[in-house]
């Protein structure tokens, strides 16, 4: 990809942005790994709130997980799943 330098401010760039080109550029850069994927959610679910967002990360994390819980640990989640679901 060839090197371009342009002089223009960030934010006189995005004035001139559609909101489909922002949407663009966001996911780039979570491709690229300058912001987590939760903020593609962010606009879908809009009304969550920072701790919503931060609990469903924090799940998508255990998921890989499983095999590192206890006994205890896993009985603990079985006790919230039948509970909550």
């Amino acid at each position: 990809m060839p090197y371009i330098d342009v002089d223009i401010e960030v934010n006189e760039f995005l004035s001139y942005c559609r909101k489909k080109d922002i949407k663009e550029l966001i996911e780039s850069l979570v491709v690229d790994g300058h912001l987590p994927e939760s903020v593609l959610k962010i606009n879908e679910d809009n009304k969550k709130t920072f701790s919503e967002i931060e609990f469903s990360e924090k799940l998508e994390q255990l998921k890989s997980k499983y095999f590192s819980i206890s006994t205890e640990e896993e009985e603990f989640f079985q006790s919230v799943f039948k509970r909550l679901l």
